[in-house]
C-alpha cells in the first residue's frame, strides 16, 4: 500500500514540474523523524527552468502540486517537500484488503517463467547430515516458497553426491574394519562416524591410498560386480537416513539428481567440447582455459578418465533445461564454490549453451561451531538428528515452564514445531552470505529475534480472536486513535514490497527480519491498546487489526517454512 502511495506522489510531482515519475520516485525517502512526514522529497538533485536553488524548486513544487488522495497534508521544510499520509485512509484500505485476500495478500501476479531451485542440502551419501546441510535446506525451501508465492512456476531439486573419493574411502574402511556388517536401522550420524574414522586412518597410512584409488575406479568403471552391489546397498541405506531427516524437517523436492547417473553424459559432453575447441587435452586431463577471463583453469576430466564435479555439472545443466523445460536455474551452494560456478557458467557460455545466462548461484556462508569451521573428515560436525533431539528437549522444558497442564501428546507435537521454528529462523534471519556461529541457547529463546518468539506472537493474536468471538462487519467505520495502531498498519503495508524484494534478490532474510519487526510492532500495540474491553467502532477496528496481523505474520512464517502452532 505504501508503494502505491509513493507511486501517487511521484506521479503528482512529475506532473507538476514535467519530469518522469521514475526520476521522482528515485529521490523520495522516508524521514527518520516521524514528525517530518511519511515521505520526503529532497530537491537538491532537481533542476528546473525556474531556478537551480533547491529551496526555490521545493516551493515551486509545493505551489503547483495537486494533493494525492492518500495524502493528508504537504509541508515545506527548506529544500524538502514533506508528505503526510492520511493514516485512516491508509489503514482502512490496508486492513480491508488483507481481510479480503487473507493469506494471498502480498502474492505476485502469475509469471510465465519456470524456475528450478537446486539445493535442499545436496548431501553426500555415506556421510552425516549436519547443520551445514540444514542451512542449505532452509534457504532453498524458503526461496522456493517465496518465488512460488511471487508467481513463478517453481521446481525444487536435490542433488546427491553418491559417488567419488569419499564413497571409496568409506567402502574401503567398511570392508577392512566392519567386515560388511550393516546395522538394522543406521542413521546418517552412523555413516558419518565411519567416514571420519576412514579419513583419519587414510591420512596416517599412505599405503591405503592406492587401495582406495582402486576401489574408486572399480565403482566408476564397473569392474567389480560384488563391490558395486555393496556400494548400491550402502548408498540406498544412506539415502534412506536422509529421507527420515527430510521428513522431520518437513521438506520434499520435486526432482532428485544423482552424481552417479551423470558421469557418462558428462564425459560425452566433455569430449564434444574438445572437438569444438572449447576444451583441450593437458597432460592427459581435459581442461578449459579461462585465464583470459580472469577465471584460471577448469579441469573437466582427470587424466585417468575419471569424472569430476565439473564433468557432472555440465550434464546436469543440460538435463535441467532440456528434460524439465525450465527458464532459469538457481544453484543454492556454499559461498566457497563461488569461483567454481563462475568457471562453470563461463564454460557453458563458451559451449554455446544459450541458457548459461539464466544460471544463477545463490551463495551462503558457513555454519561455525564455537567459532570454528566444521569438518566431516575430522568428525567436527553437529549431526542433524542429534541437534533436533536436543532442541526438542529444550523446547519441552520451555513449554512446561509456561503451561504444565498440557498432555504429553500435545507437548511432543508443539515441541517439534518450536524446535524447527527456532532452528529454521536462526538459519534464515541473516543474509545468506553471512556466517552463522551456532548457539542453540539463543536460538531457542522465547524472547528476542527468534522463531519461538514469532510463534508466541501468532498464538497471542489467535487467543485474542478466540476470546473476542466477534464477526467483523463488512465496511465498518475504522477508528484509529493510537500511534501504536498506525505503526502496526504501516508495518502491515510493507509486506507486499518485502515479498517483492525477497523474491527479486533471492533473500529470505528480508522476510525473516520483517516478521520480527512486525511481531515487535504488534507487541507494542498489544501492551498499549486494549482490544476485548473496547466497544463499537474501536472494538471492530482493533479486532480487524489483530486479524490482519495474524494473516500477514502467518503468511510470512509460512514463506520461511515455519509451521504455526495453536498453543504455547
Amino acid at each position: 500500500m505504501l508503494e502505491e502511495v509513493k507511486k501517487d506522489i511521484s506521479e503528482a510531482v512529475a506532473k507538476a514540474i514535467k519530469r518522469a515519475p521514475h526520476e521522482i520516485a528515485a529521490l523520495l525517502e522516508v524521514p527518520k523523524d516521524k514528525n517530518l512526514g511519511d515521505f520526503a522529497l529532497p530537491c537538491f538533485k532537481l533542476k528546473t527552468e525556474l531556478s537551480p536553488d533547491p529551496i526555490a524548486i521545493a516551493k515551486d513544487i509545493y505551489l503547483k502540486l495537486q494533493k494525492p488522495r492518500a495524502i493528508e497534508k504537504i509541508q515545506l521544510a527548506g529544500p524538502y517537500v514533506n508528505f503526510f499520509v492520511d493514516k485512516n485512509y491508509l489503514a482502512s484500505k490496508t486492513i480491508f484488503e488483507i481481510l479480503e485476500l487473507k493469506e494471498n495478500f502480498g502474492s505476485g501476479s502469475k509469471k510465465s517463467e519456470r524456475v528450478m531451485i537446486e539445493g535442499f542440502g545436496q548431501p553426500n551419501t555415506h556421510k552425516a547430515f549436519h547443520i551445514g546441510h540444514f542451512r542449505n535446506v532452509c534457504l532453498s525451501d524458503a526461496l522456493a516458497r517465496i518465488l512460488r508465492f511471487y508467481g513463478y512456476d517453481v521446481l525444487t531439486a536435490n542433488y546427491f553426491g553418491d559417488i567419488g573419493m569419499h564413497v571409496a574411502k568409506w567402502l574401503w574402511f567398511y570392508l577392512k574394519f566392519y567386515k560388511g556388517k550393516l546395522p538394522k536401522s543406521p542413521t546418517s550420524e552412523w555413516f558419518g562416524k565411519i567416514y571420519t574414522e576412514a579419513n583419519k586412518f587414510y591420512e596416517k597410512h599412505e599405503e591405503s591410498h592406492q587401495e582406495v584409488s582402486n576401489i574408486l575406479n572399480k565403482i566408476e568403471f564397473g569392474k567389480d560386480a560384488r563391490l558395486k552391489a555393496l556400494w548400491k546397498k550402502t548408498r540406498d541405506s544412506s539415502l534412506k537416513t536422509f529421507s527420515e531427516v527430510y521428513k522431520k524437517i518437513g521438506v520434499k523436492t520435486d526432482v532428485i539428481f544423482y552424481e552417479s547417473k551423470l558421469s557418462k553424459i558428462g564425459k560425452s559432453l566433455t569430449k564434444k567440447l574438445v572437438k569444438e575447441g572449447v576444451a583441450k587435452l593437458d597432460q592427459g586431463a581435459i581442461i578449459v582455459d579461462l585465464k583470459k577471463y580472469g577465471l584460471g583453469v577448469l579441469v573437466l576430466l582427470k587424466s585417468d578418465g575419471g569424472a569430476l564435479y565439473s564433468t557432472r555439472d555440465l550434464a546436469l545443466a543440460f538435463q535441467k533445461f532440456t528434460k524439465y523445460k525450465i527458464d532459469k536455474s538457481i544453484y543454492v551452494v556454499a559461498a566457497e564454490q563461488s569461483h567454481y560456478f563462475k568457471q562453470l557458467f563461463k564454460t557453458l557460455e563458451l559451449a554455446g549453451f544459450k541458457q548459461a545466462k539464466n544460471c544463477h548461484h545463490v551463495p551462503y556462508g558457513l555454519v561455525l561451531l564455537h567459532g570454528k569451521k566444521m569438518a566431516s573428515r575430522a568428525g567436527e560436525v553437529v549431526a542433524f538428528e542429534q541437534l533436533f533431539e536436543t532442541a526438542k528437549k529444550r523446547a519441552v522444558q520451555e513449554i512446561l515452564k509456561r503451561n504444565k497442564s498440557l498432555n504429553k501428546k500435545i507437548v511432543d507435537n508443539i515441541s517439534e514445531k518450536i524446535a524447527l521454528a527456532a532452528l529454521k529462523f536462526a538459519m534464515l534471519k541473516q543474509s545468506s552470505d553471512k556466517t552463522i556461529d551456532f548457539d542453540l541457547n539463543s536460538m531457542l529463546s522465547f524472547e528476542g529475534e527468534t522463531g519461538p518468539y514469532l510463534l508466541y506472537s501468532l498464538v497471542r493474536a489467535r487467543n485474542i480472536l478466540k476470546k473476542a468471538r466477534i464477526k467483523i462487519k463488512k465496511n465498518f467505520v475504522t477508528k484509529f486513535e493510537q500511534s501504536y495502531e498506525i505503526d502496526l498498519v504501516k508495518k502491515l503495508c510493507e509486506f507486499r514490497e518485502i515479498v517483492s524484494k525477497a523474491a527479486v534478490q533471492y533473500a529470505p532474510h528480508i522476510i525473516a527480519n520483517y516478521a520480527y519487526d512486525l511481531a515487535k510492532c504488534f507487541s507494542e500495540f498489544y501492551e498499549n491498546c486494549p482490544v476485548i474491553k473496547e466497544k463499537g467502532d474501536t472494538l471492530q477496528t482493533r479486532i480487524a487489526l489483530v486479524q490482519a496481523f495474524f494473516y500477514v505474520l502467518r503468511t510470512a512464517l509460512n514463506l520461511l517454512g515455519i509451521e504455526e502452532i495453536t498453543k504455547m
